[in-house]
């Protein structure tokens, strides 16, 4: 596993198809980016880092409650990829060695899952595969930091996960919550 690691969540998205903050809309007994944030907490890493929207916003308070540092996306509506890039700039900066990209709409993802892709890392991408799909969360090596960056756009970094290596999701982890109905028991 490389260390230093930094622990990023992309929670500055728009919840557009929820009509509301979904983030903040109770699941399971607390707000749905909570799960994340707290599963992360469990693990030893060297950073946690919120990509969160500007001010202002209950979603600061949400992280800044469980000590992630933030950092702000001053325009989400330029998608996933430019909330990446910020955090991965951060990551940079901080001298991280590997980058641990989760997303805040994600509450199954456990702490065992998540030390399963840490222990896989060690200078390649390692990724979640669900479903025969590639995708978060997500172990990115150093030396593709600048690869990160220069992402923008909803597009990700898709394109880096093609010859990732794969930690099988347990059925659930990749479970969608767009809009109201998603957060019915199912």
């Amino acid at each position: 596993m490389p260390e230093p690691i930094a622990a990023v969540v992309l929670a500055a998205g728009l919840s557009t198809r929820f009509g509301g903050d979904k983030l903040l809309h109770p699941y399971a007994g607390k707000p749905l980016a909570a799960h994340i944030a707290d599963t992360l907490a469990t693990l030893t890493l060297t950073w946690r880092i919120a990509i969160v929207p500007p001010a202002p916003s209950a979603r600061r308070q949400l992280f800044e409650d469980r000590s992630f540092e933030l950092v702000e996306n001053p325009d989400p509506s330029q998608g996933m990829g430019s909330s990446l890039a910020l955090g991965a700039q951060r990551a940079l900066e901080l001298g991280a060695e590997a980058l641990l990209v989760c997303l805040a709409d994600m509450p199954h993802v456990s702490a065992e899952h998540l030390g399963r892709l840490l222990a896989a890392g060690d200078t390649d991408v390692v990724a979640t595969s669900f479903d025969g799909s590639r995708g978060p969360p997500v172990l990115f090596p150093r030396r593709l930091f600048l690869d990160l960056v220069a992402l923008s756009g909803d597009h990700g970094a898709r394109h880096l996960l093609a010859n990732a290596g794969l930690v099988v999701a347990p059925p659930g982890l990749a479970r969608d919550f767009d809009v109201p109905g998603d957060f019915d028991p199912t």
